[in-house]
């Protein structure tokens, strides 16, 4: 038995009824699936493939109006950085 820490790791998630407004409002859409249902099976492969390798997944959910006030208190673009960033800021604050 090793005595490694475990790794717990953010992965950005959204709700059906917000991935449109989300894509919308990211300046890098064209990074996003098109369809909510693309999203979800590329994300629930990424989170099998991260639990396989040991690490803790937890999803964070990104909704729309708590985004946009993140970036504008922050002077961010919302793009896939910002996205890391929220995801590991959110992250953090609900480590056990």
């Amino acid at each position: 038995m090793t005595n490694e820490p475990v790794r717990l790791i953010g992965l950005p998630w959204y709700r059906p009824e917000h991935y449109q407004r989300i894509r919308e409002m990211m300046s890098d859409r064209h990074n996003l699936a098109s369809t909510y249902e693309s999203w979800l099976a590329a994300a629930e492969n990424n989170e099998a493939v991260g639990r396989a390798t040991g690490l803790q997944v937890r999803r964070i959910l990104i909704e729309p109006e708590a985004f946009a006030g993140w970036c504008a208190e922050r002077n961010v673009e919302p793009d896939s950085a910002a996205r890391r960033d929220y995801v590991a800021e959110k992250n953090s604050q609900n480590a056990p």
